[in-house]
């Protein structure tokens, strides 16, 4: 066990493997003695995930997995939980305090991941927030449980040691962090056009806003710009021919409507002319009939011989009709 209160030393120091065993279960809680590492310690994928682009929060567990979609950025929660605390530490390394930064393992950096490095302050206790960004065109899987970033702890000692440890201060808000915790930075409502001061960047060509964004973005860019003239090229094509297929079926639907009428009319015609033409036939015929009747029943002839005259002029009717049906036909 070491006494920092004895020593003077000039700078931090920055604990090899052995010193960083000694923190487990201590300063370091559900830690994977395998992922200590020669000046660190690997920290490893937790539960708790905030997705950026949708605010949405999410938890994981054993054999789940986070699925980071390419351009999506995530917070994520650590699945160690640290005490920086003086008494913690004190058990330790008696009248020395503790830091640490967090840095991306090469192994994430090696699958297109961005990673910020950030810092632990003495005093910090609970679990860790951090970020990551999908800079690749796939998608990016993450396992739970899984190691993905890098704490260095750093010994103060004498002069180092802060004298206010964080926690300590009232503005120190993500203290006791279990999950992801939310940004506390605030932004005035109703803030004045004339005190914003910003890029012109909402006037640029698209074109330009995608080469500005990077890979994959200017890639993305670059294709489009290719492919701008041909665009236009089909697009005008596509104009002109929905403009003469609209001229088109126009025509044709005018042809439609003059067709039918005609149609209609030549259908009324013809049904006209042959009813006339039917009708003259069955009159004509019966009024022939009978006048034969009248001639014979005033010759005295009646009885069977005037059955066969009404029977013979039926028939006659009936061939005159089909005839003259079939003929118009």
């Amino acid at each position: 066990m070491q006494d920092c209160t004895t020593e003077l030393v000039s700078m931090a120091k920055i604990l090899a493997d052995r010193d960083i065993k000694k923190l487990l279960d201590t300063v370091i809680l559900n830690a994977d003695p395998e992922r200590i590492n020669p000046n660190g310690i690997e920290i490893r994928l937790g539960k708790h995930v905030l997705f950026q682009s949708t605010d949405e929060e999410k938890e994981l567990g054993p054999g789940m997995y986070l699925k980071v979609l390419p351009g999506e950025s995530v917070t994520i929660s650590s699945f160690e939980k640290f005490v920086l605390t003086d008494e913690a530490i004190g058990k330790i390394f008696p009248g020395c305090d503790l830091m640490a930064l967090i840095t991306p393992t090469t192994t994430m950096m090696r699958e297109g991941i961005m990673q910020a490095a950030t810092k632990v302050d003495s005093g910090w206790k609970g679990t860790l927030n951090w970020g990551l960004r999908n800079s690749s065109i796939r998608e990016f899987v993450l396992g739970y449980g899984e190691p993905i970033f890098k704490l260095t702890l750093f010994l103060l000692e004498g002069g180092e040691i802060p004298d206010i440890r964080y926690g300590e201060r009232a503005n120190d808000k993500y203290q006791n962090t279990e999950g992801i915790a939310r940004s506390t930075r605030k932004i005035p409502v109703g803030i004045p056009k004339k005190n914003y001061v910003g890029s012109s960047i909402e006037k640029l060509d698209p074109a330009k806003q995608l080469r500005e964004a990077g890979y994959p973005f200017d890639h993305i860019s670059t294709e489009l710009t290719t492919l701008h003239g041909k665009f236009e090229v089909v697009s005008s094509d596509v104009a002109v021919l929905k403009d003469t297929i609209s001229t088109e079926a126009d025509k044709l639907s005018r042809k439609v409507d003059d067709t039918q009428k005609a149609a209609l009319k030549e259908v009324e015609n013809l049904f006209d002319r042959k009813f006339l033409s039917i009708a003259g036939a069955i009159i004509g015929s019966l009024a022939i009939m009978f006048g034969a009747v009248a001639f014979l029943q005033g010759h005295g002839i009646s009885g069977m011989a005037l059955g066969w005259v009404w029977l013979i002029g039926g028939l006659a009717v009936f061939l005159v009709v089909y005839l003259l049906a079939r003929r118009k036909s």
